[in-house]
């Protein structure tokens, strides 16, 4: 599935998408901009899933005269025009669609990002499909992957952690987005996007900023990525040796990074989800080498906590 990322902060909505389109068996077809600003209204049409719904979103979207008019009137005609080119044929291979709609409200004189989704098994347990969703049931944001304890811990380490180093309102698309996008196009796609595309890489060509307010839309390239058309996209991987020694935020002890790091690295903290066994911990610090992020008085209780969990075992 494609990447994309929406901030929607009380003044500025920032959307991130990339440029590569692919066909139902994951191979790169080409790239282009993929976030289509509106002319009728201040605002864009962006998505992911099968490339008709943003086209046929971005049509639909020019009929209306306001952003607020759009959101109130179009559900009925997307889902009613969605199925009936189920129906007909004409939507190969993949057919769900993900339609984000991001502009600025006249009516509330503010940026806002709603998302709508036909049936498909990215919807949640409580979104009724075809329904424009404030992304402010979200907290203000969209990732289109998510991220796990260890993954969030390597953004943070390049200070990129959403809701620990920026908030809608102090996003950075450049500090804080390159990071974000960087990982999601590594992230391989999963089964939901099809069997053809499954476990390929389909995110890459370009990263696109929009950047939506009061004063209109602008769109530029901010990352470039070497994919070309009918190859496979290959991400450079993450050289985790090479980020800043920062400990998690998301742990729930504040420990200094090379004990946890080195409590990770021995397996003894799950990095997916931060779990931990405190007997096998408590057994790993015991053997702790001097200089390994303990004081002396820490390797001590560590030792005393050993002795005592080997008596009960």
């Amino acid at each position: 599935m494609s990447a994309v990322n929406v901030i929607c902060g009380s003044r500025r909505a920032c959307v991130l998408t990339d440029a590569s389109l692919y066909d139902a068996a994951g191979t790169i077809v080409g790239f282009e901009l993929k976030a289509f600003a509106i002319e009728s209204w201040t605002g864009v049409i962006t998505g992911r899933g099968n490339w008709w719904g943003p086209t046929f979103v971005r049509t639909l979207a020019e009929t209306f005269a306001s952003f607020d008019e759009f959101l109130t009137r179009s559900a009925s005609a997307i889902e009613r025009e969605h199925r009936a080119a189920m129906a007909a044929g004409d939507l190969a291979g993949q057919t769900l669609i993900e339609v984000h709609a991001v502009g600025w409200s006249e009516r509330r004189d503010r940026p806002e990002a709603y998302v709508l989704r036909s049936p498909s098994a990215f919807l949640d347990v409580d979104e009724l499909p075809y329904v424009w969703r404030s992304l402010e049931d979200e907290g203000g944001t969209f990732h289109c992957a998510h991220l796990n304890a260890g993954e969030l811990w390597n953004l943070h380490r390049q200070g990129a952690e959403p809701d620990v180093d920026w908030t809608v309102e102090t996003f950075d698309p450049v500090r804080h987005g390159i990071p974000l996008m960087e990982f999601q196009r590594r992230q391989p796609s999963d089964e939901r996007a099809g069997p053809g595309v499954a476990g390929k890489h389909v995110i890459g060509g370009a990263l696109w900023l929009t950047v939506i307010n009061r004063e209109g839309v602008r769109q530029g390239v901010i990352r470039e990525w070497p994919d070309q058309v009918g190859a496979p996209i290959r991400p450079e991987p993450l050289d985790v040796a090479a980020l800043p020694k920062v400990p998690p935020s998301g742990f729930s002890v504040a420990w200094p990074f090379e004990r946890f790091d080195r409590a990770v690295r021995a397996g003894v903290i799950d990095f997916a989800t931060f779990d931990h066994d405190p007997a096998a911990l408590a057994r790993l610090e015991a053997t702790a080498p001097a200089g390994a992020g303990l004081s002396r008085q820490q390797r001590r209780a560590a030792k005393a906590q050993a002795r005592k969990v080997t008596a009960r075992a």
